[in-house]
């Protein structure tokens, strides 16, 4: 049983970049729904949601959002209707931070060649000219399975804070440490202090 409507999967990619240089494009959304759905599937062998991929000639995508979004083409488009980030679980957060992540550092053609891999979900089962083949949730389950699985979002920001900050491990304190308490500088105490 799927816990989500896909446009509460798909709002809550078009909200979280909405503010990004690089916001939500049909094209784009359209792939992350679809690694959305293959990292839940990878994950807890539950989908999502109940709409149903198709093999497109664009690469896997759900009809409701191409009708949702008609004639947006590559503009930016709004979240659809009312969106409640509050519905999703935790985990659920979690695996939709994992997959905006990780999948945002590739350009949507990046991503739809992603999905064209020799041997994948929407390879299997694509015919030239129709488009309109379902790829079934055990085909991509199946298939994501023999995948490296997306790395956790709080993994790549403390990656980058590492990386950024030139700190190599954080030492933790021991039982017998303790944390003195700071000193606290007055405004007139600061501003002596570099006179």
């Amino acid at each position: 049983m799927a816990r989500y409507a896909v446009t509460d999967v798909s709002n809550f990619f078009i909200d979280y970049f909405a503010r990004s240089v690089d916001p939500m494009t049909l094209p784009r959304v359209q792939m992350f729904v679809y690694f959305a759905q293959a990292e839940s599937l990878r994950r807890t062998g539950m989908p999502l949601f109940n709409d149903e991929i198709r093999a497109y000639s664009t690469g896997p995508g759900v009809t409701r959002l191409n009708s949702y979004y008609e004639g947006c083409g590559n503009e930016p488009i709004k979240v659809y209707k009312d969106f409640d980030r509050s519905k999703f679980s935790s985990q659920d957060i979690n695996l939709l931070m994992d997959v905006a992540t990780h999948y945002n550092a590739y350009s949507t053609s990046q991503l739809q060649i992603m999905t064209f891999v020799k041997g994948g979900p929407w390879e299997q089962v694509y015919t030239q000219g129709t488009g309109m083949l379902t790829i079934s949730n055990e085909l991509i389950r199946d298939f994501y399975l023999d995948q490296p699985p997306v790395p956790s979002y709080l993994d790549t920001v403390y990656m980058a804070i590492e990386s950024c900050c030139g700190i190599g491990t954080m030492p933790a304190l021991g039982a017998e440490e303790t944390i003195e308490t700071p000193t606290v500088y007055t405004e007139d105490a600061v501003m002596y202090s570099w006179e």
